[in-house]
């Protein structure tokens, strides 16, 4: 039995209730003629009844969890660690300010060590989950003119314990600093959904040839280093067996990397990829042909005798988004030397900003085409903004190599069920409903209700583990940790 049963035992009363409806108040129950109280109510109206659907639709929420955790619980071995992976993704999906381990065990009313153990230690394969779920992604939004997006994303973690953290470039602190980066494939899909797909951590050169650190966080022997380009590369080999793509999309990290362009030409996949102003390319024939040179220079030649066109490339939250640019075929050459065939893409958008692109694109492809595949990358910010703010991407605390894999594929399941259910309602009457929207209702309905014994048992808890996790921090300096003031006696009430 699935562990939001055991929350949430209700839920079919509810839908019952829902689906009953009470038109417009306690007075509408009464019979007209008989002045009694019917037993059932009147047949509602048509707008009464589409209300009372929704309610059903959004109501039925924790059981579409139920229905949607089976087949990813049919390949875990384990039966505890079936009955684990319905709390962890209760939990994702919930309320907590902190979505790891052990929140989510107090959430449950479980000692903490069963989840901490079942995310960070336990030995299950996160890759037929990972597969699992890329087959419903196919099914569900796939289709051949899909994008997938390949980004990095870096967590802030302090100290030398966590596998993979080093100082290293830290985008969201804007800085180098303590972290560890991890880089995601992020597939966009039919009616532009988008959800992450796969995930593998980055390795820094640091850790590679400290044997002590990686049998400490269980780095498998086979693990060797890779950039984060190649890391990138494979994902995207990985992603091509279930999911249907055409086109690849990143940032200029990758793009300035002549050889991940060409592992993304081996996979038959075009791509429009950003590249810094400095890239050296060459023109085929007109303005600017001959030697390489730099992107931006040939860019100031050309919009010397080039008008830039005005592009539609898609519906923002409050307007249009347009840009303008042009394109043009160039060489480009490999880390060999040899020349290879590319379209510079020029794009300035609505503040006047400036973006580069390198372009491997089919026969008779426009400009309008190539730009909204440009414009389709911000839709990772947009994931990885959903992941972290709703269901705890970037709060992982486990230590080893298979913990940071097994949270990241809990969270990509986390997601994608919740993806699932924004296009489900969609397709009725909540066209509009956000993730973040979609998450807090199903927390809502989830949830336990907070009793006073409950909130007894919370603080209570939390207090002792403080008071543990004290006492360790000065252990582990073999100093014995003062006593509270509360622990302490008074010597004024004992002369007394």
């Amino acid at each position: 039995m699935c562990p939001l049963t055991l929350i949430f035992p209700r839920v079919d009363d509810l839908v019952w209730r829902a689906a009953a409806g009470w038109k417009r108040g306690r007075s509408q129950l009464m019979d007209k003629q008989t002045s009694r109280l019917r037993i059932f109510p009147a047949e509602p109206s048509g707008a009464a009844r589409a209300h009372q659907a929704g309610v059903v639709d959004v109501i039925s929420a924790p059981l579409a969890i139920e229905e949607y955790l089976i087949p990813y619980q049919m390949l875990l071995r384990v039966p505890q660690q079936r009955l684990h992976l319905g709390h962890v993704l209760a939990g994702l999906t919930s309320d907590l300010e902190r979505k790891n381990s052990e929140p989510i065990a107090v959430m449950h009313g479980l000692p903490r060590r069963t989840i901490q153990n079942f995310v960070g230690l336990a030995e299950w394969a996160w890759d037929p989950l990972r597969e699992q779920q890329r087959r419903e992604v196919a099914a569900e939004i796939g289709c051949d003119g899909a994008t997938l997006i390949v980004d990095g994303s870096a967590t802030p973690k302090k100290g030398k314990h966590t596998v993979g953290v080093a100082r290293q470039w830290c985008g969201r602190l804007g800085k180098v600093d303590n972290c560890v980066e991890g880089i995601h494939a992020v597939y966009v899909g039919r009616d532009d959904q988008a959800t992450m797909v796969e995930s593998e951590l980055y390795l820094p050169m640091t850790w590679i040839d400290d044997v002590a650190r990686r049998e400490k966080c269980h780095v498998p022997d086979v693990v060797f280093f890779e950039t984060q380009n190649e890391i990138a590369a494979n994902l995207i080999k990985r992603c091509s067996v279930e999911l249907p793509f055409q086109w690849v999309s990143a940032d200029e990290a990758f793009g300035r990397d002549s050889i991940f362009r060409a592992a993304v030409r081996a996979t038959g996949k075009n791509y429009v990829i950003e590249v810094p102003r400095s890239v050296f390319v060459q023109t085929l024939t007109g303005v600017g042909s001959g030697k390489p040179q730099r992107a931006d220079d040939l860019v100031k030649k050309l919009r010397r005798h080039t008008a830039l066109k005005k592009l539609r490339v898609r519906y923002g939250e409050k307007q249009e988004v347009v840009v303008r640019g042009f394109m043009k075929p160039v060489v480009t050459h490999t880390v060999d030397g040899a020349p290879v065939r590319e379209h510079l893409v020029f794009l300035l958008d609505a503040d006047n900003e400036a973006h580069f692109y390198l372009a491997h694109l089919p026969p008779k492809t426009g400009l309008l085409e190539v730009a909204r595949r440009a414009a389709v990358r911000h839709r990772v910010e947009e994931v990885f903004a959903e992941a972290k703010g709703e269901v705890g991407m970037d709060h992982f605390e486990c230590r080893a190599w298979h913990g940071w894999h097994h949270h990241m594929t809990l969270v990509q399941m986390a997601h994608w069920f919740l993806v699932r259910e924004q296009r489900r309602l969609g397709k009725k009457k909540y066209a509009g409903i956000t993730i973040s929207m979609l998450r807090q209702a199903v927390a809502k309905l989830t949830g336990a209700p907070w009793t006073p014994a409950r909130v007894v048992e919370f603080l209570a808890y939390h207090l002792a583990r403080n008071e543990e996790v004290r006492a360790a921090h000065y252990r582990a300096r073999n100093q014995e940790p003062p006593l509270r003031r509360w622990q302490q006696k008074d010597p004024q009430h004992e002369s007394q």
